[in-house]
This record gives structure tokens, C-alpha cells and sequence, in this order.
């Protein structure tokens, strides 16, 4: 697990640093200036011609502190300082003194020839007001130029906290962010424009990243030990009994893929609740499963209460279709159930009519006893909060936050999907790719985060480490494949290597 902080998380772990610890803060600057170089050496040629833009803070100060060290390590640096701000940072102070005793160029009007490297070191993390007037300005000229774009910490113009772009911002090729990873660098726009993102330490003590403990974490490999134990002396009952209302009539792929998944996850037994006519496809595709079909409406609600009983963990939604029928399948998984349940796809369509129209359901929702996880793309999101999407986009892990809490589990599916209990460290999922936008793929996510529960996993826990597998198992078959041939039929597949 590491931390992903906000704008405000990480200017306290700088004050706390400083202020509280006693590392002086051109001590930091230094050592930010050094990973810059390090990574300078390593990517860029000596006597290369280099740009640096700053500006009168800290950040700017970075940027001068890189530039000193670039000079003494042969390359051809110029200086351009806005000037905009009306007063320096001391920090920024010191390194501007060194660079004029060693008589560096610092140019008068931003350059119109051509350098190899445009370093971005005017705003960084702090920034959180519209960029306008000469550094609107002086951005879109760097934004020109054909050059490696490197930004340090944050690319100028970007909201650390949320990846919304303030008015315009740098566009880089590379950041190196420090200390921690930003919000604002993962989550999109953002996240789009800061290019390769790399982190490098600079000397922020673990206490001050403790004391301040962000709000928000990601998980990384050595994660994947949260996994359901399996022991030797077991059998198919101790890991769980999935049942999967899943599949209309000229839906059994979603059933397929979401059964499928919830076996690959570890399941000791899927169970699937489908009309009759997708009977001969399940049975084809997917042996292992448990069929308890029904041929009419009347006949569904007969037999749902046994199958609800014998389920250890329960999934509904994946191609039900939105319907009065399908409604009615909700509600009576509501009212019976008591085991910890994932709603997704249609579910979500049905359960937002229902949560909008129906006071029973409301309840039923609310004081469900054992756990709902909820896993909405952005459009079903908006139904059930009755947002709009640009406003749920402008800050996913605040509209995620808002129907979440201990026993509502949201999985708020993007680009960069979030996890919420409402309370506990918001999750933000960097595994996955673009070749997983296809159809299904949802499937695929709510049967392994079905087969985790079963396993025994917290509703949260099966949340969060459902989405990173399931990124981890479309990285795995981009990788083989390319992106533009991933299919969700894939995503089972590939995470056998995931989990091996």
C-alpha cells in the first residue's frame, strides 16, 4: 500500500517537516534538486540545451537548484523567471544569489529559439486559483515548443488534489513529483497531461507522512498477499458459494463472464439464476456452474428465496436488463437476503428507479444487515445520486464519498476507479488500461470481487483488491495482445497469471 496525497496533504507534510521536525527547508529543496539531476543524467545528454521556466516560490526555487547542478554537469542552461509574483520565497532567494555569483543566463523576454528540454518549475503543488494573464501565456509558448517537457512535482496548471486542469497547463512529457504521489497526477485531466510520472524521495520523515496520513491510498504488487488464504485441508465449501443473478433472454455473455470470474477468483461454488432460454450457453461455456433457470416471471420469484438461502455471497445485475421484473428481483434479494452483496450494471439502473420511487426499498437499501458493494460506472453513478457527470468527474473520490459508508461499499468506475467506505482511506486504482473499455469487462470485475467475498475477504478489502486484480489482469492481457484487442472474454484468463 502507498499513500496518495492531496494539494493540502502534502503542503502539511512539508510544514510538518519543517516547522515541527526541524529540516530546514532548503535542506528539501536540495534534495529535490539532486532526484531532478539523477534523472536528468539518466534520460537527457550532457550539453544538451535546456529551459528553465520558474517563477518566485519554492517551486521555482527547485527549478533554479536543478539548473546550478545541470550547469556544473556540462549542459547549456538558460533561466526564464516570470516574475508575476511580487516576492520571493526565501528558499528561492538563496538559489537565485548562487546562480547570479555564477553568472548564469537569466533572459529578459521568454526565448524564441528552440532548446531540448523545457523544464516546468513555476507553480507545482500549490497552486489552486485559475492560471491567467502572463503565465496563461507564458505556459501556452512552452506548450509550443518541440522539446522533452519535464515538469517538477506537478505540471503547472493542474489541481494536485483533483486532476482538473485551471484554466491551462503544462503539458509534460515526464514529472517527477516528490516525497509522495499526487492525486491530482493520477486522476484525469490531470493525469493525462503530466506524461511518465516518476516519484522520488527527498527526505520527508515517515512521522510527518504518518502524523498527517492521507486520505487517500493505492495498492502495489506486494498487496496481492491480502488474497484469500487457501490451506491444505480444505474443501470447495470452505471458499464460498457465489450466486449470480445475471443473463435476459440474449444476455448469457454477461452471466458467462461474471461466473466465470467469480470461479477464477477462487469460488468454491458459482450458482447462476438465469431465464431458461441462456440454459444451453451456460451449460456450454461454463460446466462448473450450478443452473437454476426459470421460464417465466411467476416461476423466477417462485425459486428465488431457495437460491437467496443457499448463497454464501450474492451478484446481481449483469445483463437482467432494466424492467419491472428485474425490479422485482432487486427488492426480493433486499427483503431475503443476508450475506454480503454486489450490485452492479442494470442492478444499478433498477435500484436507482427503486431507491427514487419506492420508501420500502429505500429501507430494505439502508438497513441491509451484511454488506453491499456498489459498482457504478459514471452514468449509473449519476442516476443514483442524481448528479451530473461533469460535476461526479470534477472530484470522483468526493461523489464516490457521498453514498458511501461502512456498509455501502462504492466502487466509482473510471479511468482511475475509486473505492469508498465513506470513512477509511479513499482506494484509487492504478492497474488497467484503455484496451479493458469494452463490453464486459464490468462482468468480469463483479464476478472476482464476488469470488473475494466468498473467500472471506472484508466487503472492502474484496473491493479494493477486485479492482486492482482485474487491472492487473487486463495489463497482463494488453501486454500479449495490444490494446486494441482485449476482450473481456480475456480478463478470466489472464488472471489465473494474476493470482498464480
Amino acid at each position: 500500500m502507498r499513500y496518495v496525497a492531496s494539494r493540502e496533504e502534502m503542503q502539511q507534510i512539508d510544514a510538518y517537516s519543517i516547522n515541527t521536525m526541524g529540516i530546514p527547508g532548503i535542506v528539501l529543496m536540495e534534495k529535490a534538486a539532486l532526484a531532478l539531476e539523477e534523472v536528468f543524467l539518466e534520460r537527457v545528454p550532457t550539453k544538451s540545451r535546456v529551459l528553465i521556466v520558474t517563477e518566485k516560490g519554492n517551486n521555482g526555487g527547485d527549478g533554479l537548484a536543478l539548473g546550478r547542478l545541470l550547469l556544473e554537469d556540462g549542459y547549456n542552461v538558460d533561466f526564464y523567471e516570470i516574475g508575476a509574483i511580487p516576492h520571493d520565497s526565501d528558499s528561492h532567494q538563496i538559489q537565485k544569489k548562487v546562480l547570479e555569483q555564477m553568472e548564469a543566463q537569466f533572459l529578459m523576454e521568454f526565448p524564441e529559439e528552440e532548446y531540448d528540454v523545457i523544464v516546468d518549475a513555476v507553480f507545482g503543488v500549490g497552486l489552486k486559483r485559475e492560471v491567467a494573464g502572463q503565465h496563461r501565456e507564458v505556459i501556452e509558448r512552452m506548450n509550443q515548443k518541440k522539446a522533452l517537457k519535464v515538469a517538477v512535482d506537478v505540471p503547472s496548471g493542474v489541481d494536485a488534489s483533483t486532476g482538473q486542469i485551471l484554466g491551462i497547463a503544462f503539458c509534460a512529457d515526464l514529472t517527477v513529483t516528490f516525497g509522495l504521489l499526487k492525486a491530482g497526477l493520477l486522476l484525469y485531466p490531470g493525469a493525462d497531461i503530466s506524461g511518465e510520472v516518476i516519484v522520488k524521495k527527498i527526505g520527508f520523515p515517515n512521522k510527518a507522512v504518518e502524523k498527517i496520513a492521507p486520505k487517500m491510498i493505492s495498492f502495489v504488487k506486494e498487496d496481492l498477499a491480502l488474497l484469500p488464504e487457501r490451506k491444505a485441508w480444505t474443501n470447495k465449501g470452505n471458499y464460498g458459494k457465489v450466486l449470480l443473478i445475471a443473463g435476459a433472454k440474449n444476455m448469457a455473455g454477461a452471466a458467462v463472464l461474471s461466473g466465470m470470474a467469480a470461479y477464477k477468483s477462487g469460488s468454491g461454488l458459482v450458482r447462476i439464476f438465469s431465464c431458461e432460454e441462456n440454459r444451453v450457453i451456460l451449460q456450454e461455456k461454463l460446466p462448473e456452474a450450478i443452473l437454476t433457470t426459470y421460464d417465466s416471471e411467476e416461476k423466477a420469484g417462485e425459486i428465488l428465496p431457495e437460491a437467496i438461502s443457499w448463497a454464501s455471497v450474492i451478484g446481481i445485475g449483469p445483463g437482467i436488463g432494466q424492467s419491472i421484473f428485474a425490479r422485482r428481483l432487486l427488492k426480493q434479494v433486499l427483503a431475503l437476503g443476508k450475506v454480503p452483496l454486489v450490485i452492479d450494471a442494470d442492478g444499478l439502473n433498477n435500484l436507482a428507479v427503486l431507491l427514487k420511487n419506492d420508501r420500502e426499498i429505500k429501507q430494505l437499501f439502508y438497513e441491509y444487515k451484511s454488506g453491499i458493494i456498489l459498482t457504478p460506472h459514471l452514468k449509473e453513478m449519476s442516476r443514483l445520486i442524481e448528479e451530473e457527470i461533469t460535476e461526479i468527474q470534477s472530484n470522483l473520490p468526493k461523489a464516490a464519498r457521498k453514498m458511501a459508508d461502512q456498509d455501502h461499499i462504492i466502487v466509482l468506475k473510471d479511468a482511475r476507479t475509486i473505492v469508498s467506505d465513506g470513512n477509511a482511506p479513499s482506494y484509487i486504482n492504478m492497474s488497467g488500461n484503455n484496451g479493458m473499455a469494452t463490453g464486459g469487462s464490468g462482468d468480469v470485475l463483479t464476478g472476482i470481487i464476488c469470488g473475494f467475498l466468498a473467500g472471506g475477504l472484508s466487503l472492502l478489502t474484496a473491493a479494493r483488491l477486485g479492482v486492482y486484480c482485474h487491472g492487473l489482469a487486463g495489463d497482463a492481457a494488453s501486454k500479449e495482445k495490444g490494446y486494441y484487442s482485449v476482450l473481456a472474454g480475456d480478463l478470466p484468463n489472464y488472471l489465473e497469471k494474476v493470482l498464480k
